[in-house]
């Protein structure tokens, strides 16, 4: 079966786009467009991979990874993050994801990383 990613990204363009190149690669694309969203998501569909905007309405990346933690079931699930602010790479380590990619977003350095990790047989 093909992987699946969930994407979390409260901007419909940008959300529209990399659904659209990610389903272009192969990859089924579940969404959702704020962090409490993509919790219900990620607890119903278990994704992956998750690829998440650092800054969410109603529930903040920081508030997600807490609560992604919390749950053995999704625990291990990586996460490749998302930011236009400068300071993403630190907040990124602090949530422990794979990488954190600047917006404008590099769909090279995305599709390479999501592959990379995919075929990695180490949780997170």
């Amino acid at each position: 079966m093909r992987p699946l990613l969930l994407v979390v990204e409260d901007d419909p363009d940008i959300l529209a786009l990399m659904v659209k190149a990610l389903g272009g690669e192969g990859y089924r694309v579940a969404t959702a467009e704020d962090g409490a969203e993509a919790l219900t998501a990620a607890r119903r569909e278990r994704p992956d991979l998750i690829v998440l905007d650092l800054m969410l309405p109603r529930m903040n990346a920081l508030q997600f990874r807490a609560e992604q933690l919390r749950d053995p079931g999704l625990a291990t699930i990586p996460i490749i993050c998302l930011s236009g602010a400068s300071h993403a790479a630190t907040v990124a380590f602090e949530l422990g994801t794979v990488d954190c990619l600047s917006k404008p977003i590099d769909f090279d350095r995305l599709l390479a990383l999501i592959k990379t990790q995919l075929a990695s047989d180490r949780p997170l």
